[in-house]
């Protein structure tokens, strides 16, 4: 492979000349005058921000950066305070409790490829195209990652089951979603952790705007949509936001559906690590290419913090 190669740290967000791939050390920043460098990173730069902005499933999660590709990572899970201290007694010292979450984190890798021949017979950008379907496609894998991760929440309340939001008799919905929302958020909030999310797939998002029971709730103004989703605030609630993802599931099961969860506790976390782009041409074959690689892995690290409404 021909260098240049240049990783972006998930620390400083600088770009550092890489010595080699897969090692992640500042073996100098890229300067000006690094003609080839510079280019790598423009592409590196091109892809990550267009990326971002689909990255819908990342706010699920708190961001713990890394730029080694294992690490250990202490989440503390509970402090008990002493409720009514008397007069010069000294309160006793409750210690944190923590669990460990052990990242080993994967890649994830995309091709920006340009033949000789598109790229003399090419009447438009062809290497803008490559870089958005690039961009494009790591943020399909890092949701889609997310969303499997996000799934392996358990049901917390029994009894409050899925039951379809869609289904209509007479013009009333059969079912209204808040008694299992409302089960859900109780026994997150029970525990300790402040409930502020819910996901579902846009087709159970469908059934549940259309839902009769919750069209209440938008003509009280508790409920307000947007494009992308929406929120609502509840007497006595926190605001639970809602994120819509194609990569959840669509059609609920035993062991999958809307998931309700707290983002400060966390109940996610997402290994952010660093991203490399190397570029290379292969002249036997007559391309250019730009290889980009992100490290990461979304992990559920308090299952208590996150409840799943099954069927």
């Amino acid at each position: 492979m021909d260098l240049p190669r240049v990783y972006r740290s998930a620390l400083d967000g600088k770009y550092y000349k890489q010595p080699k791939s897969g090692v992640f050390e500042a073996a100098g920043v890229v300067m000006p005058s690094d003609i080839a460098d510079i280019e790598a990173v423009t592409i590196l730069d091109e892809v990550l921000g267009l990326a971002r902005v689909q990255y819908k499933l990342r706010p699920l999660c708190r961001p713990v950066r890394m730029d080694k590709l294992t690490a250990r990572v202490d989440i503390a899970t509970s402090l008990t305070g002493q409720e009514k201290v008397p007069p010069m007694v000294e309160a006793e010292i409750a210690a944190e409790a923590y669990t460990s979450a052990d990242f080993d984190l994967w890649k994830n890798v995309v091709h920006v490829v340009i033949s000789d021949e598109a790229g003399k017979k090419a009447a438009h950008d062809i290497l803008g195209l490559h870089v958005s379907d690039a961009a494009r496609d790591l943020a399909r894998m890092e949701n889609k990652q997310v969303a499997e991760e996000l799934e392996t929440a358990s049901e917390k309340v029994g009894g409050t089951v899925y039951s379809d939001w869609g289904a209509v008799t007479s013009g009333v919905s059969d079912t209204n979603p808040m008694l299992a929302i409302q089960a859900s958020i109780a026994y997150i909030a029970g525990k300790g952790y402040p409930p502020d999310f819910m996901a579902m797939h846009p087709t159970i998002w469908s059934k549940f705007i259309t839902n009769t029971w919750i069209g209440e709730l938008v003509h009280q103004g508790i409920l307000r949509l947007a494009p992308t989703g929406g929120n609502f605030t509840l007497p006595g609630w926190p605001t639970i936001e809602i994120l819509v993802d194609w990569s959840l599931t669509e059609t609920p099961t035993s062991t999958k559906g809307p998931i309700v969860g707290s983002r400060p506790a966390p109940a996610m976390i997402l290994g952010d690590g660093p991203t490399e782009a190397a570029k290379y041409r292969d002249e036997k074959a007559g391309y250019d290419a730009y290889i980009i690689r992100q490290w990461l892995e979304p992990m559920l690290v308090l299952d208590d913090a996150i409840d799943m409404i099954c069927t």
